[in-house]
């Protein structure tokens, strides 16, 4: 098992300083970002060796960058393959902004910007794949490589691979060449599946991907509408309406069940028992402890304080 680090000693204004030292000294230079007014929690454990730099890391809601700045200062041509275990991650590079969710793998090129969002906390494996090969791979494709891997196909294989070592600390010495190699070779065969080739990418699929991702980063604002949706992305309320449908939903249904799905992370989450429930019905957009409580039981069959481990429905 490698270095761990971790907040169980850190006085809480001390924190979030030492998460941006713990990030320095276990990647390259990125720059971490505070999005929650909370006391700051998180982990990076170490449980790859040198042919495989892997890790598993843990943080409360937070984002990270890579700078123009932060490439300047130090680049080695390497990429990030991080698997979403657990939440979503609003993800950002080559102008492309798409959502990752758990089963995911997201692949991050170290010489180009990049943004990772993580609203309702962070929870990943992040592997350091050496980037000859796969840039020479990358650059003979056609349209820009994928900053998702879907969880699907070969995908799906790298997705279950990563997470297998994950699950052997104690022997991935024994193992590790190989599995660099092989994890590589997976990451090969899905970014080939996964780019569709020239002219042939679907604008009805691109446009879902952003509108998710918009109303992913809105899902606070208690205002978020039909009207507010189409006016920032410069579509029609007609066109709105058209990709959802073709992904089986609607507008209304599709922010009910985010919100939904992100409180009941939230409620789960034991680093948030002592946050009050009204917050975070606040916290994903509804505009009362009340509608929310009521969607709440409509959807899950039980009160919000009831799903919360360890509570009782008091707050």
């Amino acid at each position: 098992m490698g270095a761990t680090w971790n907040m169980h000693d850190v006085a809480p204004a001390d924190r979030f300083a030492y998460w941006r030292e713990a990030v320095l000294r276990t990647y390259l230079p990125l720059e971490p970002e505070k999005i929650s007014p909370d006391d700051f929690d998180g982990a990076i454990t170490s449980i790859g060796s040198a042919a495989l730099p892997l890790s598993r890391v843990q943080s409360v809601p937070n984002a990270i960058h890579r700078t123009r700045k932060g490439i300047g200062s130090f680049q080695d041509g390497s990429f990030f393959a991080n698997l979403q275990i657990t939440g979503d991650a609003v993800v950002e590079q080559y102008g492309q902004k798409t959502l990752a969710r758990p089963g995911d793998i997201v692949l991050l090129d170290t010489n180009e910007p990049f943004a990772m969002r993580f609203e309702q906390g962070c929870d990943l494996i992040c592997a350091t794949i050496p980037g000859t090969r796969l840039r020479r791979h990358l650059q003979q494709m056609s349209g820009r490589p994928p900053n998702v891997i879907a969880g699907r196909g070969a995908g799906r294989l790298a997705s279950a691979y990563l997470g297998a070592l994950r699950d052997i600390p104690d022997d991935f010495a024994l193992v590790d060449d190989l599995a660099a190699s092989q994890l590589e070779s997976l990451l090969l065969r899905a970014t080939a599946i996964g780019v569709p080739a020239a002219g042939s990418a679907s604008p009805r699929e691109a446009m879902l991907r952003q509108i998710q991702s918009f109303i992913l980063d809105e899902l606070h604002n208690p205002q978020l509408s039909a009207k507010y949706i189409c006016r920032h992305l410069k579509i029609s309320r007609s066109h709105l309406f058209a990709v959802l449908a073709d992904a089986g939903t609607t507008l209304a249904a599709h922010v009910r069940d985010a919100r939904l799905r992100h409180s009941l992370n939230q409620l789960r989450d034991p680093r948030l028992n002592d946050l009050p429930i009204g917050e975070i019905a606040l916290r994903v957009g509804f505009k009362s402890h009340e509608s929310f409580a009521r969607a709440f039981r409509r959807a899950y069959g039980t009160s919000p304080g009831a799903m919360r481990v360890g509570d009782e429905d008091t707050n």
